[in-house]
């Protein structure tokens, strides 16, 4: 699923502001890689933007606030996650249990394409047996081979 060049200036532009934001108002940085702070921040807007295409929702567009969900699907919250390697795992923080979706949902690609790697649970990465280290403290991980499709996502929910 590839965005739109208006989308695109979208996600830059989102990306942008919500990285002032967060940091005029103390939230901290929460990248898990190497990649720069823009590349984190645009990542996740574009690849938030794509899965909503893909699930047919409205993106969370907004700025100022930052909710605990990235979609909501009638009354199931969604947490998108990216990465952009080919067999890149789900991945979670661990404080993401103070404020858990009741999905999480993995989007591979880069920017401005993605397509989509599974779906989650909140049981099933959020507990003591996804906790790994992959070089950048300690998360929840979950390979791409136990993530649900989308259709079974879709008779889920």
């Amino acid at each position: 699923m590839k965005l739109t060049d208006t989308e695109q200036k979208i996600a830059q532009y989102i990306a942008k502001a919500r990285y002032k934001k967060a940091r005029f108002s103390g939230i901290p940085d929460n990248k898990k890689g190497p990649q720069s702070n823009h590349a984190t921040d645009l990542e996740g807007v574009a690849s938030e933007m794509a899965a909503a295409k893909l699930l047919n929702l409205w993106p969370d567009l907004q700025i100022n606030t930052v909710p605990n969900y990235d979609l909501i699907k009638g009354k199931v919250t969604i947490d998108v996650k990216s990465t952009k390697y080919k067999t890149g795992k789900l991945i979670a923080a661990k404080h993401k249990k103070n404020k858990a979706c009741d999905y999480y949902m993995l989007m591979i690609g880069e920017f401005p394409e993605y397509k989509l790697g599974g779906f989650c649970k909140k049981e099933d990465i959020l507990n003591n047996k996804t906790i790994t280290n992959l070089g950048w403290g300690e998360l929840h991980a979950v390979e791409q081979s136990n993530l649900k499709s989308l259709e079974d996502f879709l008779n889920e929910t």
